[in-house]
């Protein structure tokens, strides 16, 4: 029998369940299906600047003969169209209706994101709400607690846990779709999740309980932090070297992060037994070289597709790496050679530095300019993070490296409240923002249902960008004098907690959701809506029309037999952003040709 024949019209995610060692083939071309597996050949091969006759004959030589007769692709190729496509295989035998089966649920990544959010809404930005508060206005939300150790375990459970088990959590699911292999070392990446939630744990709760606590759990807590960064560094750098190198090089990118979190985590360790003064190196390592490098890596693999756009070439992406990471490796040790000794020439080489590699990586990567109409299908309020995301990171870039490095060339020490504002503005509104904007856009993917709310998730959105802006009076009470503005900067905190919740429930309503238990009997008003998949196909022609309007993994017989008898078409429908009306009306007169049969 001929192998498959793979058309411009072809969908990536048609080639993988054709044949699933072909995806070799396309990770080497730098495609994967975990964020654009519906998008055509063509429509991939533009976006990531791929010929598209290359890829074509690439795939049709490595491909194996089908076991069952392949799609006969009978529209015209064409870049931007969705293809109707004609499925030849021959329906299933007519089988008894399948008893009510539920969808699998999500595991592996679930732990990560709840202790995650569990750690913001506590420790993170609750506890930091209550100490702006407490800086801000005439009353003690604190107790007894001083503001200097709230804002220290307000600091580790944000970056550490927050971000970093959010991030872990992405990389971990992420990763081997984007390489095309298993994760590696699955036990030692779950070894890290308890190791590092335990660590946040241990150094929040010592530090608040007082200083006969504090430090033999902060000793802890940072040992315990190093550890399952070394976990997590070994654990990526063995699973991305599983697969081919892509074209944009996102790998180098992932590997230096995971290290820079090794030095994060060290400089804990060192401040942990007493160079107090090493502390706020501890957070340059861990923002601007583990968090930053992560995101302008995964940026490389993700923002070209979800947004259209063209893709850095291996010269450029190779450039600004190694542009971004000696600016950043002469940043943290300036700021560790600077809790000794003055060296305000140095601080303002690097200073201009960083800002000048980051500018240059957010220039070429077109974030903020134009994007290319991809026809759009279904709802895509995740960019609006996106973008929002690069625009706070480039005032972060003003308001910390730039003045930093104006101030050290005036002979000026930095002014303290515009450091604070930068630093949030880059946790908040640059970090926080690309995860809950990542997060709307790949958590319906992980758990296979659509996001529980957009309007929660925009509520997110508006709160975190208003949360920032409100903290940007700081810079009007330091710069202009506005000290009558002191007092409304604690609403920050309120509108931070306010969206952090809206985006925690977003999170544990859609990772946990339970479909309603299907049933082979119809309902009202919308017939065979809740059946099983499993069910209509035994209706002659089924599988052939439900593939050619949108439901191509029932082409493949295994992902047919692993995904009919757990889904119902409503379901199917919904995480394919297919209209269900039309289809329904459809298989209608199918079933009724049948029964007349």
């Amino acid at each position: 029998m001929a192998a498959h024949q793979f058309t411009s019209t072809t969908t990536v995610d048609d080639v993988v369940h054709a044949d699933p060692a072909l995806s070799r083939v396309l990770n080497a071309h730098g495609i994967d299906t975990c964020c654009g597996g519906s998008a055509t050949l063509a429509e991939a091969a533009h976006v990531r600047s791929i010929d598209l006759d290359e890829l074509l004959a690439n795939l049709n030589r490595s491909s194996k003969p089908p076991d069952q007769p392949a799609t006969a692709v009978t529209e015209p190729a064409r870049p931007y169209a969705a293809p109707a496509c004609e499925v030849t295989a021959p329906a299933p035998p007519v089988q008894p209706p399948h008893p009510a089966v539920a969808v699998p649920r999500p595991t592996g990544y679930v732990r990560f994101f709840t202790a995650s959010l569990l750690f913001v809404l506590t420790f993170g930005s609750t506890l930091g709400a209550l100490t702006l508060a407490t800086l801000t206005l005439p009353w003690s939300f604190l107790g007894g607690l001083s503001t200097d150790s709230a804002k220290l375990a307000h600091g580790y459970a944000q970056v550490f846990g927050f971000a970093a088990l959010f991030i872990m959590g992405v990389a971990y699911h992420v990763i081997p779709r984007f390489k095309g292999a298993p994760l590696a070392a699955p036990g030692l990446a779950s070894t890290s999740f308890w190791l590092q939630a335990g660590g946040v744990l241990a150094i929040t709760v010592g530090v608040l309980a007082g200083p006969s606590v504090a430090g033999p759990t902060q000793v802890a807590g940072a040992i315990a932090l190093l550890a399952a960064a070394l976990s997590f560094g070994w654990v990526i750098h063995r699973s991305v070297a599983a697969g081919p190198p892509t074209p944009e090089g996102f790998e180098r990118y992932l590997r230096t992060g995971c290290a820079w979190l090794v030095v994060a985590a060290a400089l804990a360790v060192a401040t942990a037994a007493g160079l107090d003064s090493l502390q706020p190196t501890v957070w340059e390592a861990a923002l601007w070289g583990f968090g930053a490098s992560w995101i302008l890596g995964m940026s490389l693999r993700i923002v070209p597709v979800f947004l259209g756009l063209p893709p850095l070439s291996q010269r450029t992406s190779g450039t600004l790496f190694a542009g971004y990471q000696l600016a950043t490796l002469a940043w943290v040790i300036v700021a560790v050679i600077e809790t000794w000794t003055p060296l305000p020439g140095l601080r303002a080489l690097a200073g201009a530095l960083l800002a000048l590699m980051v500018g240059v990586f957010v220039l070429k990567l077109g974030i903020l300019g134009p994007w290319e109409d991809q026809g759009k299908v279904g709802d895509r309020g995740y960019e609006k993070f996106l973008a929002a995301a690069y625009v706070w990171l480039l005032v972060a870039l003003v308001c910390v490296p730039t003045w930093s490095a104006a101030a050290a060339l005036a002979g000026e020490p930095m002014p303290a409240l515009v450091l604070d504002f930068g630093r949030h503005a880059f946790t908040l509104g640059f970090l926080t923002q690309m995860i809950i904007g990542v997060a709307a856009r790949l958590i319906p993917v992980f758990a296979g249902t659509p996001l529980w709310s957009k309007g929660w998730r925009d509520a997110a959105f508006y709160l975190l960008n208003a949360a920032v802006v409100v903290r940007g009076l700081e810079v009007l009470v330091e710069v202009v004098g506005l000290s009558d503005m002191w007092p409304y900067i604690s609403f920050s905190g309120l509108l931070g907690v306010g969206a952090f919740a809206a985006f925690a429930v977003n999170v544990f309503m859609t990772v946990r959701a339970h479909p309603p238990t299907a049933t082979s009997a119809p309902t009202r008003g919308e017939p065979m809506a809740d059946n099983l998949v499993a069910d209509l196909l035994t209706i002659p022609g089924a599988l052939e029309l439900l593939v050619s309007r949108g439901l191509r993994p029932l082409q493949n017989p295994e992902m047919r037999a692993a995904m009919a008898p757990t889904v119902t078409l409503r379901q199917a429908c919904r995480i394919h952003s297919i209209e269900l009306e039309p289809l329904l009306a459809e298989l209608g007169k199918l079933a009724a040709i049948s029964r007349e049969a």
